[in-house]
């Protein structure tokens, strides 16, 4: 029985990012040490430092969504929106360095669809 408010698919989607974090773990650390250096980096290498920092995030976000994309591949439709979701505000909440680029193209155009 499943309890209500629950994520539905909490323990797999827990265990994929776990096993994720493992397996990316140099590339999550590159993306922390390049937001570092984007937060201290003066005016003259900011814009610079930032689009290394999104390079970064674009590289994790892509690997991320290939493994999601992998598992929601075998799911009755039904369940592939709702686990989509879940997968999603856990990645965020896990690792929300990778949740910047999202807020940015939202911040940038409103209208985007997630």
């Amino acid at each position: 029985m499943r309890l209500p408010g629950r994520a539905r698919f909490g323990d797999i989607i827990g265990r994929q990012l776990a096993m994720f974090e493992g397996d990316n773990h140099d590339l999550l650390l590159s993306v922390e040490q390049a937001r570092v250096s984007y937060r201290h980096a003066d005016a003259a290498d900011a814009e610079r430092s930032y689009g290394d920092y999104m390079e970064l995030v674009e590289e994790a976000e892509e690997l991320l969504l290939a493994l999601r994309d992998r598992y929601a591949e075998t799911m009755a439709a039904r369940d592939r929106l709702r686990y989509e979701r879940e997968f999603s505000k856990a990645a965020e909440r896990r690792m929300p360095s990778l949740a910047v680029r999202r807020t940015y193209q939202r911040a940038m155009d409103p209208d985007i669809d997630d």
